[in-house]
Parts: structure tokens; C-alpha cells; sequence
């Protein structure tokens, strides 16, 4: 008799941690801010951005993560592919089009769909959208668009069109990847950001703006003033939506806490890029290569993991693996990079070399990172090496004084280009007059007036 209540009481504990329908696989939440350089974040950026310092407090901190691409869409397309641009095809610049994610390349949201995750991407930016194919295999998706840069979602309905949808009810574990547009240009921090970062004539004068289309418009011309004092406003404004966007992931981070869900959810935050302001003589993204655009933050939250800060160069690439393992999920064949599992536990110190391509606008440029070296290409033949160690910064070219060392990365560089020569994929994307005129209205393309 004892026997048999025991098992009835067995099968009845079963038969209710089943009803309560709580995933037993980890729930994964992807944050990507739009154009966030990486010393926006860290102990000496705390006042600016003190909601992702205090996630990283109980984070694993990648204080070298590069991106493959100086723009949203090659980059995002990487992190979403596990491939780097040459082998995903998204892409494209000004002149010669844009290019769409390739039709036969698998991407991060394949594994998790099979495995049964709900899966959902909230974006506000067409190049995420499905037309570029990026985004294509999410089983949702909440993608806003904008006439015009200024009227942009910002961060606060992007919060809260992500809580509402972690809200609804679910059997099933969840895949969400939040794209925030904020610290993009147009640089227009609301109150209270805007009078605590802007320089003292703009705290309260909200009619000063920087990045309309008329600025980018000039800026592609050559026609822009960068002198240093018009540059310094409006970095101190951008400086504001990078804490206006902090403010509104870390009520995210507080709705995830709050829902009882950030103790069985996996958390990535990363920035597609980031942003020059004359670090090298120039303005904006999608134009260079140097570290200013490539060196991005890279926070990966894991439930039962120690945090820790780990110093050595990660790369976009690796996020796809490692999410894969992390969820106990087995990675596409396609997927280039390598899990950082292994750096996180200790158990991996292997390099992993930086390949980076895919200008927007001006020269065509590709860069190769390895050994604290790092070699820039254009299309035209220049070359520009610098040595990292000595010069983090990148402001000695040192390719017309140590041939030996530009021959070595020059090798390395080709054949890390002639490998990915036959994966190469490009979906060309037909640009219609609502694409064109969106374009347009960021300083992208079109007339200057």
C-alpha cells in the first residue's frame, strides 16, 4: 500500500512540474546596440553606462570582441550567420547596391527553431528586416520603419514592445534578439540625458541635432565641417543616447528579473559597430576599418558561470557557436567561428585571428588582426600595418618600414580570402522606391538637397 502511494505521489510531482509548462532548456536573449563603441562600456565609462556596467558585474566580459563589418548589415548578418561577409554576401555600398544575406546560408535561428524555441527579433532598421534576409527565419518579427532618422523607435518602445512580448504565455523556451537604434545618428538624447552629456550651450537648447540627413548628405560630399568643436558636440550628444539606451536595457534586464526569467535565461550584449569622431580624421561608420568602428563590447550572461573578464580577441563569428553550446544545441556545419565556451571555463587560449570587410561608403577596404598586428588593405593596393601592442590606437603605418611583417599578414590575408572565395554567396536586393527613399532619408543615397 505504501508502495503504491509512493509511486502515485511520484507520478502526481511529474505530472505537475509538466503542467507548468516552464522550459527546462535556457531561454537566450540577443541585445544588440546599434553603433555602441566599446569604451562606452567598462569601469571607466560607469557613469555613462552604469545598467550594462552592473550586468557585467555578474557577466563574462569580452574587453576584446571585434566585429567583421564597420555597418548594420554585414555585421549583423555575421552574428547572426556564424560567417564572415565574403562568405554571407550581405552587403553591398553605395555605389555598386546592396546585397542581401545569401539564399542558401543557414543562420543562428535554424538550430533553436528545430529544438523547438520560440523565436523573435524586434529591429528598427530595414536591414534587419526580412527584405535583406537577415532576420528571414525568426518565427516573429516586430520591425519598425522611419521616413526619416529623427523619427526613428527609440529605446523606450523598444523595451517595452520586448516585455510585452515576453509577457505572452509559452510552453516553449525562447529565442529573442533586440535590436536598439538609439546611439545612431541622429544624435537627439531625450531629458534628462540630453542636459547631463551635451555641452553647456545644448543641455536645454534642444534645436541642436547632429546626423540629419543634410549633415550625411555633406559628409558624403566632403562638404562637412570637422573641426573639432562641431565634432565634440556632437559626440557629448551621442554620449547622451548611449545612456538613454542603457537606462532602457537595463529596464529590460529588470523585466527579465522581475518575470523570473533571468534565472534560466542566457544573455548576450553587443554593439553591430561603432562610431569615429576624427579618431582617424573622420565622422560616422561604414567608412574604415580601424578599431574605433571594429572594437565593439561583448557581454554574455550564462546562469551557474562565474563571471570574469577574458582579455583575449573574440570575434562575432564565435557568438553562433557558442550560443549553440551554451543551449546544449548542435552548431550548423556552416558556422566559421568558435565557441567561447572554453574561454569562459578556462579551458581555451587558441587565437582566433580577426577578418573584417565591407565598407558602406568610400574606399574598399579589408582587415586582418592576428598576433597583435593588424594589416588594412584597399581595393586600390594601399596598404596601412600597425603594430597593436605598441600603438593601440593605430596612428604609425608601419607598412613602408616592416616588410616582414606586412608580407606574413599579407599571406595570411589572402589565404583566409582565397578559402572563403567558394562559400561566397550574395542574394542581390532589388532597391524599390520606399527602400530608396528610406535610404535617403539617413543620408544613405540620393541628392544632397
Amino acid at each position: 500500500m505504501r508502495l503504491t502511494t509512493l509511486i502515485l505521489q511520484v507520478f502526481g510531482l511529474l505530472t505537475l512540474l509538466v503542467s507548468c509548462g516552464k522550459p527546462t532548456q535556457p531561454n537566450v536573449v540577443v541585445i544588440v546596440i546599434d553603433t555602441l563603441r566599446a569604451d562606452r562600456v567598462g569601469p571607466e565609462a560607469a557613469a555613462l553606462t552604469p545598467y550594462l556596467g552592473k550586468f557585467a558585474q555578474g557577466a563574462v566580459s569580452f574587453d576584446q570582441c571585434h566585429a567583421h563589418a564597420p555597418w548594420t548589415l554585414p555585421s549583423c548578418a555575421a552574428i547572426l550567420s556564424g560567417v564572415h561577409p565574403a562568405e554571407h554576401g550581405a552587403g553591398g555600398n553605395l555605389d555598386a547596391g546592396m546585397r542581401g544575406l545569401g539564399q542558401d546560408v543557414g543562420t543562428l535561428v535554424q538550430p533553436f527553431s528545430q529544438a523547438g524555441y520560440d523565436t523573435h527579433a524586434i529591429v528598427n532598421v530595414a536591414f534587419l528586416d526580412k527584405t535583406f534576409g537577415v532576420t528571414r527565419d525568426f518565427g516573429g518579427l516586430d520591425a519598425v520603419y522611419f521616413s526619416s532618422n529623427t523619427e526613428v523607435r527609440r529605446a523606450a518602445p523598444t523595451t517595452q514592445a520586448a516585455l510585452k512580448w515576453l509577457d505572452q504565455e509559452r510552453d516553449e523556451p525562447f529565442l529573442l534578439f533586440v535590436h536598439y537604434f538609439d546611439p545612431h545618428a541622429v544624435y537627439d538624447p531625450p531629458q534628462p540625458f540630453r542636459r547631463r552629456f551635451a555641452k553647456d550651450q545644448d543641455k536645454k537648447d534642444e534645436s541642436f541635432v547632429f546626423g540629419t540627413r543634410k549633415h550625411m548628405m555633406a559628409l558624403r560630399a566632403g562638404q562637412l565641417d570637422l573641426n573639432p568643436r562641431l565634432i565634440g558636440r556632437a559626440e557629448a550628444l551621442y554620449n547622451g543616447e548611449v545612456a538613454y539606451t542603457d537606462a532602457e536595457v537595463g529596464r529590460l534586464l529588470d523585466g527579465l528579473s522581475q518575470r523570473g526569467l533571468d534565472e534560466n535565461s542566457i544573455v548576450v550584449i553587443t554593439g553591430d559597430h561603432g562610431e569615429e569622431f576624427l579618431d582617424h580624421g573622420g565622422f560616422e561608420h561604414g567608412h574604415t576599418l580601424y578599431d574605433e568602428l571594429t572594437h565593439v563590447p561583448l557581454l554574455i550572461r550564462v546562469p551557474g558561470k562565474e563571471p570574469k573578464g577574458v582579455s583575449q580577441i573574440v570575434r562575432h563569428v564565435d557568438l553562433a557557436p557558442t550560443l549553440c553550446e551554451l543551449a546544449d544545441l548542435g552548431p550548423l556545419e556552416s558556422f566559421v567561428g568558435r565557441s567561447l565556451v572554453g574561454l569562459m571555463d578556462g579551458t581555451d587560449d587558441q587565437p582566433r585571428p580577426v577578418l573584417a570587410q565591407g565598407n558602406m561608403w568610400g574606399p574598399d577596404l579589408t582587415s586582418y588582426r592576428s598576433a597583435g598586428w593588424k594589416l588594412i588593405r584597399a581595393g586600390d593596393g594601399k596598404q596601412e600595418l600597425y603594430n597593436l601592442s605598441l600603438d593601440p590606437r593605430e596612428q604609425t603605418n608601419l607598412a613602408a618600414s616592416d616588410g616582414e611583417a606586412l608580407r606574413r599578414l599579407g599571406q595570411q590575408l589572402d589565404l583566409a580570402l582565397r578559402g572563403m572565395a567558394a562559400l561566397g554567396g550574395s542574394n542581390q536586393v532589388k532597391v524599390t522606391p520606399e527602400l530608396q527613399a528610406w535610404m535617403q532619408a539617413l543620408g544613405y543615397g540620393g541628392e544632397s538637397q
